[in-house]
């Protein structure tokens, strides 16, 4: 089958155009719903093209899942930017909370077909990525240079924002993006200020 033409500068390829369509597709009718034939009618492309990209659906649903670990791997790698400073965690902390914003639809997507992604045969072969990124956060949890108030702090942090966008993404769906960005940044902002000094007893 012949190459597609690549994208024009600043549009994206043939291959997020059918990801992005799939997540919107899979995460309101479901995954068992959509048809590969809806998704290339959606983008206005022959069935032919789109197994140009993607051998099946599964490949697609794959493929959706990784988006979400890699966007939780961009985040903890600002973090560990930051290690050796940990006055600078609130701001990366804040960037990982724009990222979630930008991308509420893949968490619901991934709360909603969770059945479907858990009966991928390659969904668990994807443990060592979602391991290495669990060892680099314990790593980082870890660092005896760093206050154990201030870990825990950053570790109850980390909670917040997976409770607000991840487990919280189906009851929290009608909650507008500013609003949720505002509530979350307020959690974690009170997560991260250092407690106020016990009075000597």
């Amino acid at each position: 089958m012949p190459r597609p033409p690549a994208p024009a500068a600043g549009e994206k390829s043939t291959r997020e155009r059918i990801l992005d369509v799939a997540l919107e597709l899979f995460t309101h009718s479901g995954y068992e719903a959509v048809s590969l034939r809806e998704i290339a009618q959606r983008l206005n492309i022959t069935k032919a093209a789109l197994y140009y990209h993607f051998a099946s659906k599964d490949d697609i649903l794959l493929a959706l899942h990784l988006r979400l670990h890699e966007l939780g791997r961009a985040g903890f790698e600002d973090l560990e930017a930051d290690l050796a400073s940990p006055d600078r965690w609130p701001a990366a902390l804040d960037l990982i909370v724009g990222a979630m914003l930008a991308n509420r639809t893949l968490f619901l997507f991934h709360m909603r077909n969770h059945h479907a992604l858990d009966r991928l045969p390659d969904h668990h072969g994807q443990g060592g990525s979602h391991s290495d990124l669990q060892e680099r956060l314990l790593r980082l949890l870890s660092n005896d240079e760093v206050p154990i108030e201030r870990r825990v702090r950053l570790a109850c942090a980390l909670g917040a924002i997976v409770g607000g966008f991840l487990l919280g993404s189906e009851v929290f769906a009608g909650v507008g993006d500013e609003d949720l960005g505002v509530m979350v940044r307020a959690a974690v902002g009170d997560l991260m200020r250092p407690a106020a000094p016990h009075p000597p007893s």
